[in-house]
């Protein structure tokens, strides 16, 4: 007797054991997860992008998750996802294992875990799609030296399933004494569209740039080009492009046999890297170069490094290293010549929305 009681525990136990593994919770009025430990999370899936899953969570609140931490997944409403190599779908989301499933009412759509490039759950408004910093840094002298530097930065992006709107600013003011010191100014706006998930369009880029102090009353340049993403994981984006462009130059002054506009063609080439170094730290880098002929500048350089320090929530300390270098200034009319090379460091409190 004991020993057929011994037997059926036995088989009870095993039978639990596999009814356990093989759970799957009942998707209703809630999104669920489970990742490679074992660990079920309840809660509302909100998007995916960049190999990082963004999740809320009524007790953890809003949580990113490392695409590879995650063993099963299943959303209650549609979504709208983007496939290497297949476009958009529509409907609801499940993966299990290497297969992720995307199910409405016509069909079952089947895909590797890897093909799936991105995807935006329930009601799709405007604001979803964007998301941007803005840092600010102030710096105030006074006694013997009296000085006030202002510095402000804001990136602003819109990215849907196929498209990538990027609009970028930046600016500093100086006085010292009452007396204007530093004054540019610098605006950047590109569109990309992804024809796969590292190859794609840009079907128009373009900057505005203004210091008086480098003999630069208005620097327009409009573009078209391609480009193509190197990197692009859960921690690591980094990206270049190239393409002509048409250059319009605006002298604050000029010597008398010079002209004070300049209009001409030029190359532009372009790299953006951004890694998250550590859950504080990230670490982005960018690099321009634009080819045009002398009267124009020549060869015109930027180069930015900057230090984002996560402070509390979604305010960030920021540091940043930044060169500008033009080929061949412009001299101002009474001969003086802008130097070639301007070097800032940039300490400002950035805000992420």
């Amino acid at each position: 007797m004991l020993r057929i009681f011994s037997l059926l525990l036995i088989f009870f136990g095993f039978t639990f054991s596999v009814n356990a593994d093989d759970w799957r919770p009942t998707v209703k009025e809630a999104d669920w997860v489970q990742l490679t430990s074992g660990e079920w999370l309840r809660g509302d899936i909100k998007a995916f992008y960049n190999r990082t899953l963004e999740f809320d969570s009524k007790k953890l609140n809003l949580l990113e998750i490392d695409w590879e931490d995650i063993q099963y997944l299943e959303s209650h409403i549609s979504s709208i996802a983007r496939i290497e190599n297949h476009g958009v779908a529509t409907g609801k989301i499940q993966l299990s294992g290497d297969t992720i499933k995307i199910i409405n009412d016509e069909q079952t759509l089947e895909f590797n875990r890897d093909e799936l490039i991105s995807f935006i759950t329930g009601e799709i408004k405007e604001s979803n799609y964007w998301s941007g910093k803005i840092s600010l840094g102030v710096n105030v002298r006074s006694g013997n030296t009296d000085q006030k530097d202002y510095t402000a930065k804001a990136n602003i992006k819109r990215r849907t399933s196929k498209t990538r709107l990027i609009l970028d600013y930046a600016g500093n003011y100086s006085v010292v004494k009452s007396v204007e010191t530093i004054n540019n100014h610098r605006f950047n706006f590109s569109l990309d569209y992804f024809k796969t998930r590292h190859f794609f369009y840009k079907p128009i880029f373009g900057e505005y740039f203004r210091d008086p102090f480098q003999n630069l009353d208005g620097k327009l340049t409009i573009g078209s080009g391609i480009g193509y993403t190197i990197v692009d994981d859960h921690k690591t984006e980094w990206s270049i492009s190239t393409g002509p462009a048409y250059l319009y130059t605006q002298y604050s002054s000029a010597l008398p046999d010079e002209s004070q506009n300049e209009s001409n063609p030029s190359l532009s080439f372009s790299t953006d890297y951004e890694t998250e170094y550590s859950k504080t730290l990230d670490i982005l880098a960018k690099y321009s170069l634009q080819v045009s002929n002398k009267e124009s500048g020549g060869l015109t350089h930027r180069a930015e490094l900057t230090l984002e320090n996560e402070i509390t929530g979604s305010f960030d300390l920021d540091i940043s290293l930044i060169l500008d270098r033009i080929g061949s200034p412009r001299a101002n009319s009474d001969g003086t010549l802008p130097e070639k090379n301007d070097y800032k460091i940039v300490i400002s409190v950035g805000y992420d929305f």
